[in-house]
């Protein structure tokens, strides 16, 4: 069919993409700590008073920021290269009983479901992911900004990289009541 030609090639760029995406990611992380770290807060920490209350906020903005970036990290490399689990060599479902084989149920709702493209039986919440080629247990999707399945064993990971880094964002912006722009008493958000 026609369609799978492209889908084909869309999945070889996505999986070819996933190494650039992995540099990307770490280079935007990169990039809000430079901002925030070099430009805003250390700055703001170094210059002020010791005992001032805007030397202290900068202070304390720059130690939450650190241990956040610290986790938002760890838990992105654990993402990536956490396996998101994989059907076990020889896995079989068990046998299904006599009723259940005679009733009529959608592919989905059956305990006994074969992969076409593994050539393997797959177990329930398993599918299979056309990027990497292989079927993933509990899968939740590909992202290609983790280079990886999200499935059963990197799904906590995940989800504590977009807490952290949802955090992390918070944290970079604590201290951002002035306007970007001041052009003449007019603020510029």
């Amino acid at each position: 069919m026609w369609w799978n030609v492209f889908a084909s090639k869309a999945c070889m760029f996505l999986r070819a993409l996933g190494s650039v995406m992995v540099l990307i990611v770490l280079s935007l992380i990169g990039l809000t700590y430079y901002t925030t770290v070099v430009l805003v807060y250390g700055p703001l920490a170094s210059n002020a008073e010791p005992e001032s209350s805007e030397g202290r906020f900068a202070t304390g903005v720059l130690v939450v920021y650190h241990v956040l970036i610290l986790m938002v990290l760890w838990s992105y490399f654990a993402c990536v290269l956490t396996e998101p689990g994989r059907v076990p060599d020889g896995w079989t479902p068990p046998p299904e009983d006599e009723e259940e084989a005679g009733a009529h149920k959608s592919n989905s709702e059956k305990l006994r479901r074969f992969c076409r493209k593994c050539t393997a039986w797959k177990p329930e919440r398993c599918h299979h992911c056309s990027v990497c080629g292989r079927c993933v247990l509990k899968m939740d999707h590909h992202c290609v900004w983790v280079a990886n399945c999200v499935g059963a064993y990197n799904y906590k990971f995940f989800l504590l990289f977009l807490v952290y880094t949802f955090c992390l964002l918070y944290t970079s912006d604590a201290a951002d009541d002035t306007p970007c722009v001041d052009l003449g008493g007019r603020r510029i958000i």
